[in-house]
């Protein structure tokens, strides 16, 4: 059959504008193009309409969109932010050494944070699925949120900022540290991979590394820690988890029980009640639980009398026994 040449400048013109999505190459199957069809030899190409590509980072199969998506996710992060964040970050406690430099500073509370935006930008793709929360868990308090994710996923920063620390801690594994305007740092720890540097400034949803298992981590999951001057809060009590995006608001109160993983259980979500001025903030913390750690020679007379409580109300706090042996170090309840 012999095609017009018009007929055939349109197929090659249609096949170069198609060439970013076909692939080219001696692979069995494909399509064979001679130059009876189109009036000169383009080669072999595979058809792309049922067709996958390996993520290699992952070795995994992929959709042809979802490679589109991929490819664009990659050419935003490697070109230059527009409108770089033109902010003065706080310099006190600035240390490129250690997770956290604030270890000699005493934060009374409550106090207040500050933001000049009302949402964020999650710090993985996807829904976010949270394994385990702030609070009470069997191996030790948890001051952060821990969410799913494959080894090599991305994680981004949540709000714009400057990275303060990049580097491996005992526990977190390969850690970014990132300071925000408004003296607020978030942690993002178990990362498998490093892609900023120490006082890079990073746009909100710039990638900051790629999640992994790292330090004392069972299973691959990112480790998230919202703090202020050191002190660990309930992420769940700034950032909205449930897809909104949200930060609760522009000025929010910690209280002791929004920084106090005993005030809160690991496996479930918290009742998150913002609070949005100092009057209520004070209100609030003059009702939340009190706790006192058992010193050599307490008895729980002695506690009670100092709290002006009865032994019998301490053991109902606490659910103990009044012939239960107390240790050295131990937390009871005593409001």
């Amino acid at each position: 059959m012999t095609v017009n040449k018009p007929w055939g400048i349109f197929c090659s013109t249609c096949l170069v504008m198609l060439s970013p999505f076909l692939s080219f190459g001696q692979i069995k199957d494909s399509l064979s193009v001679d130059k009876d069809l189109f009036g000169e030899r383009i080669g072999k190409i595979i058809q792309e309409v049922n067709a996958f590509y390996q993520n290699k980072r992952k070795q995994e199969l992929i959709s042809s969109s979802e490679s589109l998506r991929f490819l664009e996710d990659i050419k935003e992060e490697r070109m230059p932010d527009k409108n770089p964040p033109r902010v003065d970050y706080s310099n006190d406690h600035w240390s490129s050494e250690k997770v956290n430099p604030y270890r000699d500073v005493k934060l009374s509370t409550p106090f207040k944070i500050e933001f000049n935006q009302n949402t964020f930008t999650p710090p993985v793709y996807g829904d976010m699925v949270i394994t385990s929360r702030f609070g009470k868990r069997r191996r030790g308090p948890h001051r952060g949120i821990d969410i799913d994710l494959v080894t090599g996923d991305k994680v981004r920063s949540v709000l714009e900022g400057k990275v303060r620390f990049v580097g491996y801690s005992r526990g977190h594994g390969k850690t970014v540290v990132v300071r925000h305007a408004n003296d607020i740092e978030t942690v993002y720890a178990h990362l498998s991979a490093y892609e900023v540097n120490v006082n890079d400034i990073v746009s909100e949803g710039q990638l900051l590394g790629l999640g992994g298992n790292t330090g004392n981590s069972r299973g691959s999951h990112l480790h998230l820690e919202v703090r202020y001057k050191g002190v660990c809060i309930h992420p769940e009590y700034v950032f909205n988890f449930d897809g909104s995006n949200a930060i609760r608001d522009t000025e929010l109160w910690v209280t002791n029980g929004w920084k106090d993983p005993r005030a809160h259980s690991s496996y479930r979500p918290s009742k998150v009640a913002p609070l949005k001025n100092q009057k209520d903030a004070i209100t609030a913390q003059n009702n939340e639980p009190r706790y006192y750690r058992v010193r050599k020679g307490d008895t729980l007379s002695h506690i009670g009398i100092k709290y002006g409580l009865s032994v019998r109300a301490i053991c109902k706090l606490n659910g103990i026994s009044q012939k239960s042996t107390l240790r050295i170090g131990q937390l009871l309840r005593v409001r």
